[in-house]
C-alpha cells in the first residue's frame, strides 16, 4: 500500500525519485507528468514508497520495475511540494544514480509512463516539475543533501 492519504479534501503523498545521468553527465532520463494534458511536462522517474518501505528501497524497486535497471542510489535532496489551489502536499526524496550510457536502455512504452532521454544542456527548455529539479539535474556533484520548498509544482 502506497504512502498517501486524504483528509477533508487535503491530499498528502510521499514520493521517491531519481536523477539518472550517463557517466559523462550529458544526458538524463525524465518521465511524463500524467496530470498535465495541454503540453509536455516532466518529473523524475520514481514513485511512492509502500508502507514500511524506506525511500531508498522504494526508488530501487521503482527503477527496476520501470526501467529494468539495478543501480546504486545516493540521496541528494528533499523536496517539499505544495499546490495550495488543490490542497496537495508531497514530500519527495530525490536520489542520484549514474549509468554507463543510455545506448543500451530499452525505454518502455506501456501507455502509462512515458520516458524521455534529454540532453542536460537543454534542460532549461523542458517543463520539469518542480523547477528546482532543473538545478539538481545540472549539478556536477552531489556532496550535500539539499532541501527545497516548492509552491510551483503544478504551475
Amino acid at each position: 500500500m502506497d504512502i498517501k492519504f486524504e483528509v477533508d479534501n487535503y491530499r498528502f503523498t510521499v514520493r521517491s525519485s531519481c536523477i539518472i545521468k550517463d557517466k559523462e553527465h550529458e544526458k538524463v532520463i525524465i518521465s511524463n507528468m500524467r496530470g498535465i494534458t495541454d503540453h509536455e511536462a516532466f518529473i523524475l522517474p520514481g514513485g511512492r514508497p509502500n508502507l514500511l518501505e524506506d525511500t531508498k528501497q522504494a526508488i530501487k524497486r521503482e527503477i527496476e520495475e520501470e526501467l529494468q535497471l539495478e543501480l546504486d542510489f545516493k540521496l541528494v535532496s528533499v523536496e517539499e511540494n505544495f499546490v495550495e489551489s488543490t490542497k496537495f502536499h508531497m514530500i519527495e526524496f530525490v536520489y542520484y544514480a549514474e549509468i554507463e550510457s543510455f545506448d543500451s536502455i530499452v525505454i518502455p512504452d506501456d501507455g502509462w509512463d512515458k520516458f524521455k532521454i534529454v540532453e542536460i544542456k537543454d534542460i532549461d527548455n523542458v517543463d520539469v516539475r518542480p523547477k528546482t529539479i532543473r538545478n539538481l539535474i545540472k549539478s556536477e556533484s552531489y556532496s550535500n543533501i539539499t532541501h527545497n520548498i516548492n509552491y510551483d509544482w503544478a504551475d
